[in-house]
């Protein structure tokens, strides 16, 4: 029986606050975290790749009664074959394109106007996080995984809006990435910290951008009744 987890603290506590988006968050952590576990045997530790693979079914479709996700069969008999665990998949995909089709729209929203300062300040702390990655004991599967992630937000701060996804899921595979085997992987716990930095600055502006917005949409006649409010105590 494993007791060990492939969703970690951290993918929860990053995890979007939408139940949805936040099934998509931590159901990608956990796949992550099970490619990380099949490309290397020594992190698989005393359990077989099939018990891992069982582990991912069950851990999914927990958490997906808990955030009120339908559409995953019965764990216990999606476990039983590797016909099972393959539909199984099939019934995952389903589920996570219908909750990309139903919210396509908040989807495209889901972006960010970074200023020039944050994505040069983001530009140094990603070449700081390669550093990282490649001074730790990850396997070379794992830190081509990590790289791959840098590489998509790096890509991503050359539009002109930044998709928020592409931080996610680096912050995702960070943490999932970082909580294997903390005592032996140098450098991660710094890796993790620089990540969190990355985001601070993406969700600072986001914040900012939608003040912007917000005051900018105020309608008239709330900016005239401030205005006599204002007016009204001075006299």
């Amino acid at each position: 029986m494993i007791t060990d987890t492939l969703i970690t603290d951290q993918v929860w506590a990053n995890a979007p606050s939408d139940a949805e988006e936040a099934f998509l968050f931590i159901a990608l952590a956990a796949y992550n975290q099970l490619k990380l576990l099949t490309g290397d045997e020594t992190l698989r530790g005393q359990h077989g790749l099939v018990a891992w693979r069982q582990q991912y079914v069950y851990e999914v479709c927990t958490v997906a009664d808990a955030l009120g996700i339908s559409g995953l069969p019965d764990p216990g008999r999606a476990v039983q074959t590797t016909a099972a665990m393959a539909d199984f998949d099939t019934h995952l995909a389903r589920v996570i394109t219908k909750i990309k089709a139903v919210k396509r729209a908040e989807l495209r929203d889901d972006s960010v106007l970074l200023s020039y300062q944050t994505k040069e300040d983001i530009r140094k702390h990603l070449e700081e996080l390669r550093a990282k990655i490649n001074s730790s004991n990850l396997s070379d599967t794992a830190r081509a995984a990590l790289h791959k992630k840098i590489d998509a937000v790096e890509a991503e701060i050359d539009h002109q809006r930044s998709s928020l996804r592409s931080f996610w899921l680096l912050a995702g595979a960070m943490a999932t990435a970082g909580c294997m085997t903390v005592s032996t992987i140098n450098d991660m716990p710094g890796a993790i910290k620089t990540v969190n930095v990355i985001i601070d600055l993406v969700h600072q502006d986001k914040a900012a951008q939608e003040a912007h917005e917000l005051h900018r949409n105020k309608p008239p006649m709330i900016e005239y009744k401030k205005t006599l409010q204002i007016a009204h105590k001075q006299d």
